[in-house]
């Protein structure tokens, strides 16, 4: 009897700290903290970065500071707009969507409220904003660079615009397919005004297109045909140096360069 109330004791021992430990290594991986570069310069926050599905989430009003950002909250409609120059970055809390001057781009992680702070996916707002993300393996941190040559800021620019869920619409649009991939993308040619501040740039984009397909076991979505396109654009730059998109998405002139089908 007494063998058998020690190992009762052993059994109820072990499980307190098993339910000691779970929540304390939660909050140790929670708490870790991430250096942050910006311009390798170690940033210092408040509030402690944390990881969520794969995404940096930091203070939303300590990163637009950081980045030059001027920020605005509605707090009956909780969202906050961010503006610096010609750029505007519209976030809702709780919302899978974003608003980059009139774009709308879908977020892997929606802002979200978190110990009584508000946080934001940081690579999708830096990379709004113009600038490089990059992981450092060796000293697990995140990486955060602008680049000078106006070119690369362009190219940068039109990359943004190109992975925007209105810039994909428009090509569903255009096609008339039910599903779109984006093959690649390439610079033709960037024409210079004469002012320095304002620019025209063609550049080709390439989709896979998938159609519904009927048949007697239901409806299947399959690539259908490769198609690439070329759109002409007008962009400026903004007294903070920044490249900034004047002709929205769908508004671009485009031409049909290739349209094949699709070979698997």
């Amino acid at each position: 009897m007494h063998r058998l109330k020690s190992f009762q004791w052993i059994v109820i021992g072990l499980t307190i700290c098993m339910l000691m430990v779970v929540p304390l290594s939660a909050s140790a991986e929670e708490s870790a903290q991430i250096p942050i570069y910006i311009s390798q310069e170690k940033q210092q926050w408040a509030e402690q970065p944390f990881i969520e599905q794969g995404n940096t989430m930091v203070p939303m009003r300590a990163l637009f500071e950081k980045l030059g950002f001027n920020v605005t909250w509605d707090a009956e409609r909780q969202m906050a707009t961010a503006v610096k120059g010609g750029l505007s970055i519209m976030l809702t809390i709780n919302k899978g969507t974003a608003v980059v001057n009139q774009a709308a781009y879908f977020l892997e992680v929606s802002p979200k409220i978190h110990n009584n702070s508000t946080y934001i996916p940081l690579r999708f707002v830096s990379e709004a904003a113009g600038a490089d993300v990059a992981w450092d393996e060796t000293e697990r941190s995140v990486q955060i660079s602008f680049d000078d040559v106006p070119q690369n800021k362009i190219r940068k620019l039109i990359e943004n615009v190109t992975q925007s869920s209105s810039f994909v619409q428009s090509v569903v649009v255009l096609t008339g397919g039910d599903g779109i991939k984006k093959n690649g993308m390439e610079i033709k040619e960037i024409i210079m005004g004469e002012d320095g501040i304002t620019a025209q740039v063609v550049f080709e984009a390439g989709f896979t297109v998938s159609k519904a397909i009927k048949s007697p076991t239901g409806i299947t979505i399959s690539p259908a045909e490769s198609v690439i396109y070329e759109y002409t654009c007008e962009i400026y730059k903004d007294s903070f140096d920044q490249w900034i998109l004047k002709t929205q998405p769908g508004a671009m002139p485009y031409e049909q360069k290739e349209k094949k089908p699709f070979m698997g």
